[in-house]
């Protein structure tokens, strides 16, 4: 019993190593079509489900997926102070799941690291029932994924940024969808971030001092329960707190926003980058602006990271493109 115990507490390498060879999920050499057959009829009806309960038939699959596994735990150890793989939660792998978005992986690489997760959990779960661990383990990424799936919109373009964003803004049909629109794209806000604007946030318009504009700054809660301020236009920060007197937050349907975003591009003749595509305006004409009142490329990008809500600079490079 000892013997498991200290395996764990190695290095991330050692720890991946052994959860792969202890839990049983390697099956190299196994039917896998025998497998799928066993799942169907044990109750799995989806291939999601019945991926959930197949091992690793490949070398090639086993080594990638490690590799998934250990940027995972030395992401736990760096963000969380997480040493031991037995700690993983869903909370850790949706935050590396988000920080791997931001960093531009492609959608195929997103959905690679996705399914490498997945693998994991299956993989502690066995290790835990093996061994009488008592841990359950269960990483529902189905947020992450629907996050995912909207930053993926527009891929096939390079930039994701809307080619005129106020004609869009201007042609969706719902008062409540012009002003989250306005708030992501003068104030390059999140829209989860919209959605935590409350009278308090309010804190009040003064001038940019970077650029001599007058802002409105309000207050949003970002990834993490990170805290931030945007800016946007004096009419627009009025507007959201009338809204706010009125009706206490701003509340609106995620789905019937992007169904009125995706109509709006299509009658200005653009094309649909889903809601983060504001983001990408917010973040390419903030930097052009400050570049513009002279300050260096290195000042510019620090200073839309710190706005867009990204860790790191590296991240924001990615939407200036």
């Amino acid at each position: 019993g000892l013997n498991h115990i200290k395996i764990m507490r190695g290095s991330v390498i050692g720890q991946v190593q052994a959860l792969f060879r202890l839990s049983g999920i390697a099956r190299i050499g196994h039917s896998k079509h025998k497998a799928k057959e066993l799942a169907r009829s044990s109750g799995a009806k989806t291939w999601h489900e019945i991926g959930k309960r197949l091992g690793i038939y490949s070398y090639s699959t086993a080594d990638a997926y490690r590799d998934v596994w250990k940027q995972v735990l030395s992401f736990a150890k760096r963000e969380f102070g997480v040493k031991d793989i037995e700690k993983l939660n869903a909370e850790i792998v949706h935050s590396f799941l988000h920080s791997k978005i931001e960093q531009g992986v492609s959608k195929k690489t997103f959905q690679q690291y996705a399914a490498a997760i997945e693998k994991l959990e299956v993989a502690l779960n066995m290790y835990s029932g093996k061994f009488n661990r008592g841990n359950t383990y269960d990483f529902n990424l189905s947020s992450v994924r629907a996050y995912a799936k909207e930053v993926y919109a527009g891929e096939e373009t390079p930039s994701r940024a809307y080619e005129s964003p106020a004609e869009l803004i201007g042609a969706l049909k719902e008062p409540v969808h012009q002003l989250v629109a306005s708030i992501q794209y003068e104030g390059g806000a999140r829209l989860d971030e919209v959605r935590t604007i409350r009278e308090w946030s309010f804190k009040g318009i003064r001038t940019d001092r970077l650029t001599g504009e007058k802002r409105g700054y309000i207050e949003v809660k970002g990834k993490g329960g990170k805290v931030r301020e945007i800016g946007v236009s004096p009419d627009t920060y009025n507007t959201a707190k009338e809204w706010i007197k009125n009706f206490d937050r701003i509340g609106f349907d995620k789905r019937a926003y992007r169904k009125d975003l995706r109509e709006a591009a299509n009658l200005t003749g653009q094309e649909y980058h889903g809601s983060h595509g504001l983001r990408w305006n917010f973040a390419q004409e903030r930097f052009h602006n400050l570049m513009e009142k002279g300050y260096t490329y290195e000042q510019a990008l620090a200073q839309v990271s710190k706005e867009l809500g990204h860790e790191r600079a590296d991240i924001t490079k990615h939407y200036l493109r």
